[in-house]
């Protein structure tokens, strides 16, 4: 998506936690700080343990120890410390149903909230739960009930009886329980909608209760399907909180919320700006199946709202092709005083497709358009190839000196025949006779574009540059270019490589990325850049980190070097860079092992495919570890459905590593036993034989 890319580049800084590959030295430190003679030491060694979450797993014992302290802060510090450690803390549940007998209620909530975080293994902590739940104490009582989501199985009997006391406190006294009960509720998962489905029916007479109600719904996603009949009436309601709540979970629902678009549409006139954004937003969530609303949303385009006309922006590109009749208002909107609207109709424009592409030729010609016109195309890729010759043609426009404007410009020109791809060879000669001229100012953008045009004509000029020692921009392009027209080649992967651990230094985010992509690629034969790669994992940018984890776990085993920095990136804020964690302690395998407490806290997350990663990672590291079948078989028998073939087939084996402990899956397997795909089908085969009966 280049047109964010370029235009709307942001990072989000995460904390980076110094770890070792074994027991962290810190945790050592801590745990006898932990019996300091002062008790600010001792509860500043438990809050300091507290931030390491999983990672002070081998302070449990300690911890437990520290909830005799005679010092009260000491004692919460402690048990703020196991709640953040986790699945791993299992030992202290003994100990943490013994504070909830005793009169100290003052560390009620934070033994409760421990129980909630360590999980199915608090089992034996459901009866006094049970009895704080329907307790008078409405913050003990909303505590225990989100607690007990998380250990109970999602359809027992006992989960049931958790939901109404919860839908109490949709209406507790304090804001911090009512958001607590949403939180739970929605962690009941279907065991919830009856309920909350009621409370969103009668939303003319409580609007609070209900828009609470659909914001719990909006969390669980298609599970509250048999909710949207409810949903679709609570958009008449008068209050703006139900209505925009109910649009948002009726967004979630996926085409089962189709019903719900003549009336979606409809609010697309009303009057209020607020409700016009979130239903515009709305409809782009619900994807193609909203096709019908393609004229509102364009005609959102000339809101008078800014944020109307942002996410009626957004809405269209999600539809993709469908909203081809709306591609000359989003060229207008590409001239909107507000640059978000421009940014994102931008963005949509690359999402429609094809037809596109006839209205953009002609804004090449445009000297206020015709840079958006190029990262537009971009986006579009293979799709742009009736623009590759008119491209090729205006850089004849600036076969001389050029101002740094231009050469930026000229740039981005090379990069999106670069996304064009093979279909782009149209402008193979031009862009020979560039790479060819030693003094020509864009020969590294040529290089990379006829790499990804698959042009090995190129290759002479690429071994070239990696042989000369200089600071050319080719230089830097040339490692990767190479990799891609031979990418088997070992003597050009022995020159390469070390060109592209330098460019893991460069301070282009873009060369960064390529050089990342690359060594990926090159997989194991990489291994000389695991030091370097994990040092990328500082980098302030979610994407770059994620790219950065993807290459260690391409490279495999001998990555096991960067655990110290891998490991705090299972705790990162962004989910997607927890994903990519997973997969790379997944693929480093047993040496992996001080990532399990880690993995098995984001188990509890709520985050679906964040559970399977980590279930496939925690396989791939101890599959014979004890228990092991009992949190993984949920997630990965969940990740059978998944729409991509090979995410099917690494859950497929996984399941079949854990031999008989996955009999519980065998019947999903038999479902999926005639895939479409060849490879699910042979997967299935050899993981019921490990299986067994």
């Amino acid at each position: 998506m280049r047109i964010l890319l370029s235009l709307a580049a942001a990072g989000c800084l995460v904390a980076f936690v110094p770890v070792s590959a074994s027991e962290p030295p810190a945790v050592e430190a801590l745990i006898r700080d932990l019996r300091a003679v002062t008790a600010d030491r001792r509860a500043h060694a438990a809050e300091s343990l507290a931030n390491l979450g999983p990672l002070a797993a081998p302070a449990v014992k300690a911890l437990v120890a520290a909830l005799t302290d005679k010092n009260v802060e000491v004692q919460s510090e402690a048990l703020l410390a196991l709640e953040h450690i986790g699945p791993a803390a299992r030992s202290a549940v003994p100990d943490l149903i013994a504070i909830l007998k005793t009169p100290q209620a003052r560390l009620y909530s934070l033994a409760i909230d421990a129980l909630g975080s360590i999980g199915h293994d608090s089992l034996e902590a459901v009866p006094l739960l049970v009895t704080l739940l329907n307790g008078d104490d409405e913050h003990l009582s909303t505590a225990a009930g989100l607690a007990l989501t998380s250990i109970l199985p999602p359809d027992s009997d006992e989960l049931k009886q958790v939901v109404p006391v919860l839908v109490k406190s949709l209406k507790a006294k304090t804001l911090h329980n009512r958001n607590s009960a949403v939180v739970a509720l929605a962690s009941c998962g279907s065991a919830a909608v009856p309920d909350l489905t009621k409370i969103v029916k009668a939303h003319a007479a409580d609007a609070e209760a209900a828009w609470r109600a659909a914001a719990a719904l909006a969390m669980m996603g298609i599970i509250a399907q048999p909710a949207v009949p409810e949903l679709i009436e609570a958009l008449h309601s008068r209050n703006e909180n139900v209505v925009i709540n109910a649009a948002q979970a009726l967004s979630a629902m996926g085409p089962a919320a189709e019903p719900a678009i003549p009336q979606l549409r409809q609010l697309m006139a009303g009057p209020n700006v607020s409700i016009r954004a979130h239903v515009a937003s709305s409809l782009g969530a619900l994807g193609p199946v909203a096709a019908t609303a393609v004229g509102e949303l364009t005609k959102a385009l000339h809101d008078s709202s800014e944020d109307v006309r942002r996410e009626a922006a957004a809405a269209l590109g999600k539809l993709g092709p469908a909203a081809a009749p709306a591609i000359p208002d989003l060229i207008a909107a590409l001239n909107d005083q507000a640059g978000a609207v421009t940014i994102r109709a931008a963005w949509s424009l690359g999402q429609i497709g094809p037809d596109v592409v006839p209205h953009l030729i002609p804004a090449l010609k445009d000297p206020h358009l015709q840079h958006l016109a190029v990262l537009i195309l971009a986006d579009l890729g293979p799709a742009a190839q009736p623009a590759a010759k008119p491209l090729a043609d205006m850089l004849a426009n600036y076969n001389r000196e050029l101002s740094e404007s231009e050469h930026d410009f000229c740039r981005e020109i090379l990069l999106t025949l670069a996304h064009i791809g093979p279909g782009a060879r149209a402008a193979a000669p031009a862009l020979l006779t560039i790479l060819a001229n030693e003094k020509h100012q864009l020969r590294a953008g040529a290089a990379w574009a006829l790499a990804k045009m698959g042009d090995k004509a190129a290759v002479p000029f690429l071994k070239t540059a990696l042989e000369k020692s200089d600071d050319s921009k080719l230089h830097l392009v040339a490692p990767s270019a190479l990799m891609l027209l031979e990418p088997g080649n070992d003597e050009y992967v022995r020159l390469a490589v070390p060109r592209l651990i330098a460019a893991l230094d460069h301070k282009s985010g873009a060369v960064r990325r390529e050089a990342v992509a690359t060594l990926a690629q090159i997989g194991p034969r990489a291994a000389a850049a695991v030091k370097k790669l994990g040092e990328g994992l500082k980098d302030s940018d979610p994407a770059m980190r994620s790219a950065m984890l993807a290459a260690l776990a391409a490279i495999g085993p001998p990555a096991a070097d960067a655990l110290p920095a891998i490991l705090p990136q299972l705790t990162a804020a962004e989910f997607p860079v927890r994903y990519s964690a997973s997969y790379a302690v997944g693929k480093i395998g047993p040496a992996a092992k001080t990532a399990i407490p880690l993995l098995e806290k984001n188990l509890g997350e709520r985050d679906a495919f964040l559970k399977i990663a980590s279930a496939w990672a925690l396989v791939h590291i101890d599959p014979h570890r004890a228990g092991l079948a009992d949190e993984c078989v949920g997630p990965l028998t969940q990740a059978l459905k998944l729409p991509n073939p090979q995410a099917r087939i690494e859950a497929v084996q996984a399941l079949g590593a854990l031999g008989s402990a996955a009999l519980p899956a065998r019947e999903a397997l038999l479902q999926i036993a005639d895939d479409a795909d060849q490879n699910v089908r042979q997967s299935v085969a050899e993981a019921l034989k490990k299986i067994g009966k």
